[in-house]
């Protein structure tokens, strides 16, 4: 099993545990990621060749950030001991200031962004229409609140869907045609249209695949592959800013043994492949989660597979991995209060962006 470390803010993996000898792990965690379900991912390199050996248990790295002012740690399965405001049942913000051993307390150099890429991944299976429409009601609320708070990034934000069933962003609904979108492109850019758009994109219904994969689509849909030239997704990311990844869903991503439903690996793999595609600097993500959350919760009855909402412990695991980041209540009557919360967190990301 490889080492997993932070040095200099970037998360770095590899078969030996000394970062000045690291091999530097970018674009490649995200095909590496994608390729778990086979046990192994191997590529060449320019000076020479190494392997990612899929871990099946353990504890996760403890990822800390080290930008101005914002340290974080977690372990897998613990949260964080740092929190800041609760949102809805569950936690926004962590902010904790211990360094495990391996990290490294240099101060990287930050700017303003000047960008902000936001990617919705919302559950299209069978339970989720009352949430699509609480979704529905908070997004372009959402949308429009950040753009007032970051001035540095007004106009600037742009905004895609995708399901936990595939990585395409979403362009076409069960009951609409969304697009042209007024970017010309497969993602929806921050303008007079943008609540339309984006309430058209979130209402992705409820005839999608029961095998929900949160994780491995929206590493995919950030993959160099889907985001380069040609690629369906093409255009999405930009290197101004950092990439807040806003996850709603009714169940817990975990890979299940006999049918093989969910994503692939675990939470430290996620968090590899989502760093990845901001240069493995995981201060530049913002996840926002709305999942099943520890009682006391909003949901009136205890999750059967249809109401209310499964408690999802590796997706805050995953969250929590990052020094900002928020973690709500899926049943919660209404997602404003939620969104409103993590504002803060962006901004403060965004104030704190390091250059990739």
């Amino acid at each position: 099993m490889p080492h997993r470390w932070v040095a200099d803010g970037r998360v770095f993996a590899g078969v030996d545990s000394r970062p000045e000898i690291a091999l530097r792990r970018t674009a490649t965690y995200v095909p590496c990621f994608l390729l778990m379900v086979a046990s192994a991912c191997e590529q060449d390199a320019a000076d020479g060749d190494f392997g990612f050996d899929t871990p099946t248990g353990g504890t996760m790295v403890s990822m800390t950030a080290t930008t101005a002012g914002s340290v974080g740690s977690s372990e897998a399965g613990s949260g964080s001991e740092d929190s800041g405001t609760t949102a809805q049942g569950g936690s926004t913000g962590s902010t904790g200031t211990g360094a495990d051993e391996g990290s490294t307390t240099e101060v990287l150099p930050t700017e303003p962004c000047t960008t902000l890429d936001i990617l919705f991944v919302v559950d299209n299976s069978d339970t989720m229409a009352d949430e699509q429409v609480r979704l529905g009601a908070a997004i372009g609320p959402f949308i429009e609140l950040v753009n007032q708070q970051l001035p540095g990034v007004a106009g600037s934000i742009q905004v895609a869907v995708i399901t936990t069933d595939a990585s395409e962003f979403v362009t076409t609904t069960p009951t609409a045609v969304c697009t042209p979108y007024a970017s010309a492109a497969t993602w929806m850019a921050y303008g007079p249209t943008i609540a339309t758009e984006l309430q058209c994109a979130a209402a992705v219904g409820t005839m999608g695949d029961p095998d929900e994969r949160p994780m491995q689509w929206a590493a995919d849909a950030l993959s160099p592959a889907m985001q380069g030239p040609g690629g369906f997704n093409g255009g999405f990311l930009r290197e101004q800013g950092p990439l807040v990844v806003v996850v709603v869903t009714d169940e817990e991503d975990d890979l299940e043994a006999i049918t093989q439903w969910g994503s692939p690996g675990d939470p430290a793999d996620w968090v590899l492949a989502i760093a990845a595609s901001q240069g493995g600097f995981v201060q530049n993500v913002i996840p926002l989660l709305l999942v099943g959350v520890e009682a006391p919760n909003a949901c009136p009855n205890p999750w059967n597979g249809i109401d209310g909402a499964e408690v999802a412990p590796r997706l805050a695991a995953f969250a929590e991995s990052f020094p900002r980041n928020a973690v709500g209540d899926l049943c919660a009557s209404e997602y404003t209060t939620f969104f409103n919360a993590a504002v803060p967190e962006i901004a403060a990301a965004c104030a704190a962006w390091v250059p990739e």
